[in-house]
Order: structure tokens, then sequence, then C-alpha cells
């Protein structure tokens, strides 16, 4: 109970700090090339890890600074190609979740990632209120699974991918996301029932690379929850979600 109690606090704290930083970007209205440092750190933690070298960080952050100057152009091209971006999407999730190889899955990876935040500028550019929405429901989400399925405890939905991923945690917090989308939100009843579930679906995404190739943590730049993509995997997995399904 001392370590629920400690770990609780440790990321509440984090969660506090994280909200003040959002809410001042929001109020502040802050251009979207404030992901771009994101953008970075989370290539650089990949790199330390070994997920990621030199080569492909430089081409990765070259498209990525070319597609922030001229957004305004690649959006219509990917609204008149919507099902070709949505099944490319689709298609790098497959591929890099169930090749075992570890050089493909590492690629497919790093490019999905790639495309993560290339949609998540695009909604960050065009829908602000709905890219901070998520984010914000993506970390109360992640709270109440943590302390409903640490408390209730009961099975495991898959263990040896997601340890801590109880069953009752996650059918909680789907539940309360869900509602508080419903009452005040709104939103496509489709989507309003498919966005909680990315949040589960990102985690678990990130999480089968980290027990494939024996990595604990992405990075270790936030305390209690690693790197920064130990923070954001669903956030960046739902943003890209919606951004998508927001086109048709």
């Amino acid at each position: 109970r001392g370590n629920l109690v400690n770990n609780f606090i440790t990321r509440s704290i984090t969660a506090f700090y994280l909200l003040f930083l959002l809410l001042t970007i929001f109020f502040l209205k802050v251009n979207f090339l404030i992901l771009l440092p994101l953008f970075l750190c989370i290539y650089y933690e990949l790199y330390k890890v070994k997920l990621i070298n030199y080569f492909y960080i430089i081409f990765f952050t070259l498209f990525y600074i070319m597609f922030l100057f001229y957004f305004d152009l690649t959006y219509p091209f990917i609204l008149e190609y919507k099902f070709l971006f949505f099944s490319i999407f689709i298609s790098f999730i497959l591929f890099s979740f169930f090749l075992k190889k570890p050089f493909l899955k590492i690629f497919f990876l790093n490019f999905f990632i790639f495309f993560c935040f290339v949609y998540s500028s695009l909604l960050y550019a065009f829908n602000f209120n709905v890219f901070f929405i998520i984010i914000i429901l993506t970390s109360f989400n992640d709270i109440v699974a943590y302390i409903s399925g640490s408390y209730l405890k009961g099975p495991k939905i898959i263990p040896k991918v997601s340890p801590s991923k109880t069953w009752s945690g996650s059918l909680i917090s789907y539940f309360i996301s869900f509602l508080l989308l419903f009452l005040f939100i709104e939103f496509n009843l489709i989507f309003l029932i498919l966005l909680p579930m990315t949040y589960f679906l990102g985690d678990i995404y990130f999480s089968n690379f980290k027990r494939f190739l024996s990595i604990k943590d992405y990075g270790s730049i936030i305390k209690g929850h690693g790197g920064l993509l130990d923070r954001l995997d669903s956030s960046l997995f739902s943003i890209s979600f919606s951004f998508l399904f927001l086109l048709f």
C-alpha cells in the first residue's frame, strides 16, 4: 500500500506540472512549432536506448521541419487521399506490432512515431481545442486506470506485454473517459466509443516494443514515468487516430 501511495503522489505531481505546461500553451495559443522540441527530445531518447541512429534522426528531423513550414500544403493533400493515409497508419501499426525481426520492428516504430507527429501537428493547427482535450483526457485516463487497477487488482489483460494493465483498471477508466466525452463534448457517437479505446491501444502498442526489445523505459526525463514517449504514448496514438477519423 505504501508503494501505491508513493507512486500515486509521484504521478500526480508529474501530471500537475504537465497540466500546468499544457494550460500555459493552450491559453497563450502557442504556435504548433512548439512540437518540434518534443519531437527532437523523443528521438534523442530513442537514440539513447539504441532504437535509432544519427542518420535517421537527421532524416526524420529535416522532413518534419519541411512539413511544419509547408503544412498548409500538406493538409489538402492528406484530406484528398485520406483513405490512403488512414491505411498507412493502420499498416504501420500492424507491421511494427507483428513483425518478429528487431530491425524491421524498429524501422516501422520510428516511421510510425514520425507520422504520429505529422498528424498531431495538423490536429494542433486545425483543431486546437480537440488536441488539448485528448491530451488532458489521456493523462486523466492513465491516472484513473492506475488507481483503480492498483486498488481493485484482478486478472491482467496482456501480462506479457503490459504487466500492470488489469481488466478492472482498463474498464473503469474506459467508461469514465467515455462518460466525460459523452456528457461534455459534442462528437460523433462512434468516435466517442472508439477514442477511449485508443488510450489503451496506444499504451499496449508501445509497451510491446519495450518487452520485445527488453527495454524498461524509453527514457528517464520524467520522474515516475520514464521518458517522454512513455508518458505520451497513448496521446500520440489517440491524437493521430482522432485526426484521421475526423477527416471523414
